[in-house]
């Protein structure tokens, strides 16, 4: 099989690879479509950990065309996604249901080869079934929409409160619909781009600005009734979070969602954190969170048809401006389609 191998940081090649052989418990699905996440370049580049030799590749949904002899919920020709993230399911962690702080976790496409290739073999434990109605191309976006669930969960927005979002990428534009979905009466977003900004408007949000616009604090105390009660970090840089309590207004509480450099942080004036109330969480992951994603897809409740996606093939001259941020196709979502 044709696979994107990662040999080393900052170095991969296409090469050919044996088709995986499904274990007892296994599937191997046909990748029909795979996204590129963030953090496939941030191992690419070094910045997140990884087990290298490594075939990346966490977003993705294609075909059984294989199974182990032990698995029973799936045949071949089934129309599967896969959740990246296996649990050990003993340690101490996932014994009290808190998977995704699994002491002993592996995942796919970050310590097991993954999809970015023809072929993969997977754990049955981690695969879904998706409907007919649902095209490879959107349930790829399961796995990080799942984490947007787990993100949205966490931060508990609730019917009538005024929600900031910090970035508008793929991450931020799920997010802004989910909160919608979640009865917030205002949400915005700050975002640089101004493609991304009109993708905002046309899916709901009730601003769209640019950190750099004129009277940006004044505009957003008076939309949000004196601060938002409400921020998600989207961005994944020190500047979004900074920026997030700046804008924060006593009270608010702030998701800090995105991935961002492991040299980064902030300073925090603590008395001012202790008098605002203020209250700053993080999410990490999807626990239990995969079968809502696809739902949520396969109803059209969380709309991607609107994302300008670049359609790559297993070479070398798609895949390296993207991995090296010299991206020949403006795109908002980049998806490796193997077999097209």
């Amino acid at each position: 099989m044709l696979s994107c191998f990662l040999d080393a940081v900052n170095s991969f090649v296409i090469a050919e690879k044996d088709i995986p052989t499904a274990g007892e418990n296994d599937v191997v699905i046909q990748v029909s479509a795979c996204g590129v996440c963030g953090t496939d370049i941030h191992i690419f580049r070094g910045e997140a950990p990884a087990v290298l030799p490594l075939i990346p590749g966490h977003e993705f949904a294609g075909i059984v065309v294989s199974c182990g002899k032990l698995v029973k919920r799936f045949n071949i020709g089934d129309r599967v996604a896969v959740d990246p993230n296996i649990p050990c399911g003993w340690c101490q962690y996932c014994r009290c249901g808190k998977i995704n702080f699994c002491e002993n976790l592996e995942a796919i496409g970050v310590t097991r080869n993954g999809g970015f290739a023809e072929y993969v073999l997977v754990p049955q434990s981690q695969v879904y079934h998706i409907p007919t109605s649902l095209p490879f191309e959107t349930a790829a976006f399961s796995e990080p929409l799942s984490c947007c669930v787990h993100g949205m969960d966490i931060i508990s927005i609730q019917p009538g409160e005024r929600v900031l979002l910090v970035g508008g990428g793929p991450i931020g534009l799920l997010m802004l619909q989910l909160v919608k979905l979640s009865g917030a009466l205002v949400a915005g977003i700050i975002e640089p781009d101004a493609h991304k900004r009109e993708l905002a408007v046309a899916l709901g949000a009730d601003f769209a600005l640019a950190p750099s616009a004129e009277n940006l604090k004044p505009f957003i105390d008076e939309t949000t009734h004196g601060g938002p009660d409400a921020i998600i970090e989207c961005a994944g840089n020190k500047s979004a979070l900074a920026m997030c309590l700046t804008l924060a207004k006593m009270g608010t509480r702030t998701l800090l969602f995105g991935l961002a450099a492991k040299s980064d942080s902030i300073a925090l004036n603590l008395q001012h954190f202790f008098k605002h109330e203020l209250v700053l969480k993080s999410s990490l992951l999807n626990p239990f969170t995969f079968q809502r994603a696809i739902d949520l897809l396969d109803s059209k409740k969380i709309n991607t048809s609107l994302f300008t996606v670049n359609r790559m093939r297993l070479t070398m001259d798609d895949l390296l401006p993207v991995f090296t941020g010299t991206p020949s196709v403006s795109s908002l979502k980049n998806i490796i389609v193997p077999f097209h």
